[in-house]
């Protein structure tokens, strides 16, 4: 019986420095991935970062959270998943553009951005789930080249299957485009009054969510002219 206690105390003890071990290699990933970003936030108010890095398309920040990255943009939609800008690895990956947008030329230009347990790059997008945040001050600013500031209005917002096709880019004709709109109108959890049409550019934002397996958790806004 003695022998069978010990063993059990081992094997917890064990499991405790496991445990322990798990936890600080993550918030060693957190730290590194903080003074990752805010390094590229003071070169950004020093230097022009288009000219610095090859991948940079702008930069994003959403009025009354903590999301305020820059914007990449990679050969496929898997390769800034675990690199920062200067294409190193890490664990919170970038915020990045579907690889097959114009810049923010296209009908829809999609981004990017893990949901991580810190709260950090696109998890705050989960704020767009509370119904006094939805229809508050939460629009999306993108800076891009010559100082040009790009404000969206977000008018939908839901959580979804990783399979839908939200992160369509462009579309055949008008119709089509319509078509799409009213769909991810209807699909928002508050409904919004912000007039949406076939001629208007949008943006979409895209984050994991843990409501199932596969969950989405996807903003929609639409550029103010």
């Amino acid at each position: 019986m003695k022998i069978l206690n010990k063993i059990v105390n081992i094997v917890l003890i064990l499991i405790i420095f496991i445990c322990i071990y798990n936890i600080s290699e993550k918030l060693i990933e957190y730290n590194k991935a903080d003074n990752s970003y805010e390094k590229i936030r003071v070169e950004k108010e020093e230097e022009n970062l288009y000219d610095k890095y090859e991948d940079y398309r702008g930069w994003i920040k959403i009025d009354n959270t903590n999301i305020n990255y820059p914007i990449v943009q990679g050969k496929d939609n898997s390769f800034y998943l675990d690199k920062d800008i200067n294409k190193n690895y890490l664990s919170s990956g970038s915020i990045f553009m579907n690889y097959l947008n114009h810049g923010f030329n296209d009908e829809n230009t999609v981004l990017f951005g893990h949901h991580m347990r810190n709260k950090t790059m696109f998890a705050q997008l989960k704020k767009y789930k509370e119904k006094e945040f939805f229809y508050g001050d939460n629009d999306i600013v993108i800076e891009v080249e010559n100082d040009k500031v790009l404000k969206y209005k977000v008018f939908s917002a839901y959580v979804t299957d990783s399979k839908d096709n939200y992160i369509k880019t462009n579309f055949d004709d008008k119709d089509q485009y319509k078509e799409f709109l009213e769909d991810i109108k209807n699909k928002s959890q508050y409904k919004s009054d912000i007039d949406v049409n076939e001629n208007d550019k949008i943006i979409t934002l895209s984050t994991c969510s843990y409501e199932f397996n596969d969950a989405r958790m996807v903003v929609h806004g639409k550029l103010l002219k």
